[in-house]
């Protein structure tokens, strides 16, 4: 999927077409965030693959911010984004080249970001606040969650093996992660070694 990013980013240059592509990802990550939440953002997702195949290679690695954690953080750069995109579309009018100009164009400005802040912090930290994983959060508020149980003994190899520093052991109370926090990536259930954490729905969580 890594490639997709420099065909678009690149390729829309010459051919302004190619920004449908971005669309194209939206319909199918919108879907499948109802049956696996946000399992696109941890295997699909060109950028998450750009961020985590080629940007890790210069990445400083520091921690995740407290700023990025914050969900009023998380919905600001939402707003700021979303504005962003239906002002560029306003403009756009009718014309369906400068349409998928503007997808394109949202790609540079997401991937430029991304690369900057990747490289002074964890080469993900891009996924923490993405506006896409927080609509697909929101999609998934009940869908495939990270489900921790009283095995949990609160080591934090969770935290340090997640991509954006998600803390599951810090939800072993209320029994789940909330879901804006996951890419379902599968690296803290693989990595427990009490086998603590599993994927489950939340009435499935709650019926335990």
């Amino acid at each position: 999927m890594v490639v997709l990013l420099p065909v678009v980013v690149i390729g829309g240059y010459f051919y302004p077409y190619i920004g449908f592509v971005v669309v194209v990802l939206i319909c199918c990550f919108v879907v499948l965030s109802f049956f696996r939440g946000r399992f696109y953002c941890g295997w699909f997702c060109p950028m998450g693959s750009f961020h985590e195949r080629v940007l890790s290679k210069i990445s400083f690695k520091r921690e995740v911010p407290q700023l990025f954690r914050r969900v009023w953080f998380r919905w600001f750069v939402f707003i700021i984004m979303m504005s962003l995109l239906v002002y560029r579309l306003f403009n756009a009018g009718s014309n369906s080249e400068k349409i998928a100009e503007v997808f394109r164009f949202m790609w540079i400005v997401s991937t430029s970001i991304a690369i900057v802040i990747g490289i002074v912090f964890k080469p993900r930290i891009w996924c923490r606040i993405c506006p896409m994983g927080s609509m697909q959060g929101v999609l998934s508020k009940k869908t495939y969650l990270l489900s921790i149980s009283d095995d949990c003994k609160e080591c934090k190899l969770c935290k340090k093996v997640c991509p954006v520093s998600s803390e599951p052991y810090k939800n072993k109370e209320k029994g789940f992660l909330s879901s804006e926090e996951c890419l379902r990536c599968f690296n803290c259930i693989e990595n427990c070694p009490k086998n603590a954490l599993t994927f489950s729905n939340k009435n499935s969580i709650y019926s335990k």
